[in-house]
């Protein structure tokens, strides 16, 4: 944290005294707004008695390098005698130190403990991210040492040349189902799943590039390609490709291409003489082309019974 205050044109530095002060008032705001000491007996709750009583009052001075064994270690007095610190305490103080190295490790710098949202922010990493199980990392050294990407980078990075361009909306039922295909032979299906819970942001934004550049080198149809480009900023694939599937699913191209598949299923036949293969082959393909076209129009789905 700098040791200056107000704008560019008017920053202020601080005086040591001055800001070991507002590093105290830091510790006091994070304890009091994200985990809970109430300010009007913060004086004597236990997670400040027991920090106080190990010489811990400062944020970034003190606090941030704390490790889970210093947490466990806590004591405070109470009625005079020296008692563990109590669990809950000690779970609420790992989970936060937790969430700001998360969160410094996204920021790629510390978090600002006066930010309003930090509470809303801490209860969804710990209800939704955190593992108590896990040792804390510092975030400096989480980015200097990310075994996740590491490892992607060297072992399992997937070929661009597995995608195929995509030229037209006719083909699209088919090129859906081959990408589909090909995210899932490079693991990669959690880049297009709306619902998946970020874990390692380094390793999910180095897949999302290489996936935008993926798009952006095969995604030739000019529908798609705007789709692609007006998400360069944030690359964000599970929306680029959620409004691709939903452009070219109702699309009148698709539409027409369904009919076409219709008026063929009508009209084939075992016994006229063009199938020139089994009969297994004949009814495996076919069912194929049903279920290909109740893809293409589930408004006019082919059911057992017709």
């Amino acid at each position: 944290m700098s040791g200056t205050t107000g704008t560019a044109s008017t920053a202020v530095t601080l005086s040591p005294a001055e800001e070991k002060r507002a590093d105290k008032d830091r510790l006091l705001t994070a304890l009091v707004n994200v985990c809970g000491v109430p300010h009007a007996h913060y004086r004597t709750h236990p997670i400040v008695l027991a920090l106080r009583r190990d010489g811990i009052t400062q944020f970034n001075m003190d606090f941030i390098h704390l490790t889970t064994a210093d947490i466990d270690a806590l004591q405070y007095e109470k009625s005079g005698v020296l008692v563990p610190f109590e669990l809950n305490f000690k779970m609420i103080l790992r989970a936060f130190l937790a969430f700001y190295h998360h969160q410094s490790h996204k920021k790629r710098g510390g978090i600002n403990v006066l930010d309003t949202t930090l509470p809303v922010q801490f209860k969804i990493f710990r209800n939704s991210e955190y593992d108590p199980t896990k040792e804390i990392a510092p975030w400096g050294l989480a980015i200097t040492h990310n075994k996740g990407l590491s490892d992607w980078n060297r072992l399992v990075k997937p070929s661009a040349r597995d995608f195929k361009p995509y030229r037209g909306a006719n083909g699209w039922v088919d090129y859906k189902e081959v990408f589909m295909i090909t995210l899932e032979a490079q693991n990669l299906t959690h880049l297009v799943d709306p619902t998946h819970v970020v874990v390692d942001e380094d390793l999910q934004k180095a897949q999302q590039n290489f996936l935008y550049k993926a798009f952006r080198d095969n995604m030739i149809h000019h529908e798609a390609k705007s789709v692609v480009k007006s998400n360069a900023k944030t690359k964000d694939i599970a929306l680029i490709w959620q409004i691709i599937c939903e452009t070219y699913d109702k699309s009148m191209s698709t539409s027409l291409n369904g009919d076409d598949m219709l008026g063929w299923l009508r009209s084939s036949r075992l016994d006229d003489g063009k199938w020139n293969r089994t009969q297994g082959e004949y009814i495996t393909f076919y069912e194929d082309r049903i279920n290909k076209f109740n893809e293409m129009c589930p408004d006019s789905v082919i059911n057992d019974m017709q």
